[in-house]
């Protein structure tokens, strides 16, 4: 009972959670990485992370509700964009994928089919080909380990996709825990981190 008591007390608290308890500055940092995020009082933040080759510094928005810290970059970006041609035999597809800037990239595919099962193409180059598959979406994965969202097939003949690829982190409506003076993050690919940011 004692127990029961002290989780409810905890979950009380964090949905009402003082905004300005949570503003200022919270890090993790290990010997080959750093993660900031710095919540400002005028519902601002600076994500900062820093890993061997690699800076990333995004600015945007926040929301506290409950007991989330909801995160939109500003400006938003789309993270893909996909344009759908029928082009040669309708049993090959092609999916060429390029940054925005429209330089070829390395990524991994997973693409999902009709039937509901999954594929996944490592190590991919510019273009994935597949023969006598049935496409119904894929995701896109590149060498960071950045997820695009699912991407849904529009046309019933589209045998060929052109992706733009965002590669720069972008966050939207993207939620993180919080509790007292700590912050559970998300990683690149959409998961829940093992550690935490405090402040």
């Amino acid at each position: 009972m004692k127990i029961a008591l002290n989780i409810l007390a905890v979950a009380i608290t964090s949905l009402f959670i003082n905004r300005e308890d949570v503003i200022g500055n919270y890090t993790y940092q290990t010997a080959h990485y750093y993660e900031s995020i710095e919540l400002k009082d005028n519902n601002k933040f600076i994500y900062f992370s820093k890993q061997e080759f690699l800076n990333s510094e995004i600015e945007g928005n926040y929301n506290i509700q409950g007991d989330s810290l909801v995160l939109d970059s500003n400006p938003q970006r789309d993270k893909i964009i996909v344009k759908e041609f029928n082009k040669g035999s309708q049993s090959n597809c092609t999916i060429e994928v390029t940054n925005k800037m429209g330089q070829a990239i390395n990524y991994k595919i997973n693409l999902i089919l009709v039937d509901g099962s999954e594929i996944e193409l490592i190590d991919q180059f510019e273009k994935s080909k597949v023969k006598n598959q049935k496409i119904k979406g894929f995701y896109i994965v590149d060498t960071k380990g950045l997820k695009s969202p699912l991407y849904y097939k529009k046309g019933e003949f589209t045998n060929y996709f052109k992706v733009e690829f965002e590669q720069k982190r972008i966050f939207e409506n993207e939620v993180w825990h919080i509790h007292l003076n700590q912050i559970r993050p998300r990683g690149l690919n959409g998961e829940f981190q093992e550690y935490f940011l405090r402040k």
